[in-house]
């Protein structure tokens, strides 16, 4: 059986004796908890040396390393040099091979959690080789060596300052005695230095099981740790302590209760190298085998999430929305005539913290969550006109914003998600999550329809289908084309309407591929199927342009208006009693909710872009759920099955000039069925001619 010594230098309390089984052999590992004693130190490995196989040495920084440069403490070069025989492994070559592959790994599967945060490093020296990295993600690093070694009250922001910093104070570090009293512990409440106050605003904090041993914790409060291992005392430490979650970078492979990178290393040594010393290349081939990844723990139990919050940014649909602004309010008789003037100053204001929306609770879990709401003070007309990048460094400065007030998620509404890439740009650039809301504004859709057709109920439904026409004009926007997909399953007919015939004729091949019974026909004009349609959804980008002739529309026909601003103005819709237009996108949320700004609607009625991202801040799920124009045919699903789980319904169906009641559909009903004969006459005739 092989035997290993495990030396934990700046370790406390009770040694252990352990067996384990690594790569199919029998290990012995004796742990031995040193308190910074050296002389105590230097006789064990003299004790051993020889008869063990190998040594571990941990809880002393085996080198500290710059670029171009690093130096071994005096201490670490007398306790190798007291193992004459046995190899002394410190983890140096697992950490510099691992550890950065790990890493990058974990942050391209999980791209939020270290991009664009503030990463607060105690000691960059002993993490040399992830600086580079949790840079390249956008990570701003705060680097506490000057405190944590010497005392010193100031951070360092760049691992270049930390390079300079390192090889001038080598000679100090190298006299100065490797002990806890040596040692900051960052207290918070000891700190009077402002840049020290900026290092604890860190989002994310970086250490390992010997560094946090010393540290002060309170200050980690709703925070998220990475660390190298993860023991069974220190997660108990962290949920005491309120962390909301912990980065591990490995896994307990070993079994032990305290395992660190030079108790692995020394295995691999006495069972992969016995004969040699352990080589890097021995590393990776060990790495490639086992297939090892960094894995997020969530806290729940010692970090209290009742209270959670996302964020959503709205702006004006019109120009006459611009005076429902407090302190534009008082121009509102005159706002046709300065409403150019008004549209342009705004355009150069940025956006700003517009209120809240509290009391929001789930059905499933009780769960209570706070909206942020953000206004960009610009019209449909500037977002689109405006230059895109300026658009886009505003919507990112709100995500900024957001983050700081504790949002774990933030939504795009109206012409905000539609300005250049949808999205993908802004949360790419954001520190937290971003979604459109396009996989519940299709749903929503989906839902107002439906319940428009049984109050109309002139459509058949047979054998799963109604037996008549529905018409998606847009249909291969983001929220169209998802809507077509859908509908095509329970239709006899569809028709598909949009610009570009080329992009037509695509998304019916992608149709014919989800249901071949459904009869598909395709256009760039709205009007040619208009007459023989019973359902109508417009989901353009049109910005008011008439996007289809009211006159022609089939009596008792349902238009399900998608679009903000309306494609169908309200003075259209009055001219046909006859027709039921609707607008859809209007859900209510679950909760004794209290709005302190107006966003246009009433009671607990909310758009369903925003109605998304609370959602996902309801089931906890923190991604960019929905982005681009493609929406997920399976995330449209899934926000469903979300949205019956949490109680987000359907609100009490609405047009233009509010809600919608059970009366009017009854008297729309009966003028679409007195005029119905009259119109299928006139089709008939034409049809003959």
């Amino acid at each position: 059986m092989k035997h290993i010594i495990s030396l934990n230098y700046s370790g406390f309390g009770e040694n252990g004796d352990q067996k384990i089984i690594f790569s199919g052999q029998d290990i012995r590992i004796t742990q031995f908890n040193l308190g910074f004693d050296y002389e105590l130190s230097l006789n064990i490995i003299k004790e051993y040396d020889g008869v063990v196989d190998a040594f571990a040495l941990s809880g002393i920084p085996p080198v500290v390393s710059f670029k171009k440069g690093g130096f071994v403490h005096p201490q670490v070069n007398g306790l190798k040099a007291a193992a004459k025989e046995t190899p002394m492994l410190d983890g140096s070559i697992l950490k510099r091979t691992y550890l950065p592959w790990s890493l990058r790994k974990f942050h391209l599967k999980n791209p939020k959690i270290f991009g664009h945060k503030k990463i607060g490093v105690y000691a960059g020296a002993f993490h040399h080789s992830l600086l580079d990295e949790m840079e390249s993600f956008g990570g701003k690093l705060r680097l506490g060596d000057p405190y944590f070694f010497l005392g010193l009250p100031f951070v360092l922001n760049k691992k270049k300052k930390l390079d300079r910093f390192l090889k001038l104070m080598a000679p100090v570090f190298k006299k100065k005695k490797i002990k806890k009293s040596n040692l900051t512990n960052f207290q918070k409440k000891s700190v009077h230095s402002r840049s020290l106050a900026e290092f604890f605003t860190s989002d994310i904090f970086v250490g390992n099981e010997s560094t946090f041993s010393l540290l002060d914790t309170e200050h980690l409060k709703g925070k998220t740790v990475l660390v190298d291992y993860l023991s069974n005392d220190l997660k108990t430490r962290f949920a005491q302590a309120g962390v909301r979650n912990v980065v591990v970078s490995i896994p307990n492979i070993l079994g032990l209760e305290k395992m660190n990178f030079s108790m692995i290393e020394a295995c691999l040594q006495s069972v992969v190298k016995s004969e040699g010393v352990l080589a890097e290349d021995d590393i990776i081939a060990w790495m490639e085998e086992n297939g090892l990844n960094s894995q997020i723990i969530e806290l729940g139990s010692g970090y209290e999430r009742q209270n959670e919050k996302f964020a959503f940014i709205i702006h004006p649909l019109s120009r006459g929305d611009l005076f429902k602004h407090p302190m534009l309010g008082k121009l509102k008789p005159i706002s046709k005539g300065i409403g150019p003037l008004v549209e342009d100053l705004l355009s150069y204001i940025p956006g700003y913290y517009y209120g809240k929306i509290r009391g929001i609770k789930s059905e499933k879990n009780g769960k209570i969550v706070e909206g942020l709401i953000y206004m960009v003070p610009n019209t449909p007309k500037v977002l689109l006109e405006k230059d895109v990048n300026t658009i886009y460094n505003r919507l990112v400065n709100l995500a900024d914003m957001a983050d700081k007030q504790g949002a774990g998620i933030i939504g795009l509404g109206a012409y905000t998600k539609i300005v250049g890439d949808a999205g993908v740009t802004v949360d790419s650039r954001s520190p937290i999550p971003v979604t459109t809301g396009n996989s519940l504004s299709a749903c929503a859709t989906l839902w107002a329809a439906k319940f428009a057709l049984e109050r109309m109920n002139l459509t058949p439904f047979n054998n799963g289908r109604y037996q008549g026409r529905v018409m998606v004009v847009g249909a291969t926007g983001s929220i169209g084309a998802v809507s077509a997909k859908v509908l095509a399953k329970s239709w006899k007919e569809i028709v598909l309407v949009a610009p570009r015939a080329y992009k037509v004729l695509e998304l019916k091949e992608e149709i014919r591929k989800i249901d071949s019974e459904v009869s598909i026909l395709v256009s760039t004009n709205a009007n040619t199927y208009s007459g023989e349609s019973d359902l109508i959804i417009t989901t353009t980008s049109a910005q008011g342009k008439k996007v289809l002739d009211i006159d022609m529309v089939k009596p008792g026909a349902i238009i399900c208006d998608v679009s903000r601003p309306f494609d169908i103005k309200e003075e259209d819709a009055l001219k046909r009693p006859d027709v039921m237009v609707i607008a859809s996108g209007e859900v209510k949320l679950p909760g004794p909710i209290d709005f302190t700004m107006d966003i246009g609607l009433e009671g607990n009625i909310v758009y369903a872009c925003l109605a998304e991202t609370a959602l996902l801040s309801m089931e906890g799920k923190y991604e960019s759920f929905t982005l681009s124009r493609n929406i997920s045919y399976e995330k449209v699903l899934e926000i469903d099955r979300m949205a019956n789980d949490h109680g987000v319904r359907l609100s009490c169906i609405m047009g233009h000039s509010g809600y919608i009641s059970d009366e009017e559909f009854s008297l729309c009903r009966e003028h679409a069925l007195e005029a119905l004969p009259l119109f299928l006459k006139r089709k008939a005739i034409e049809n003959l001619k």
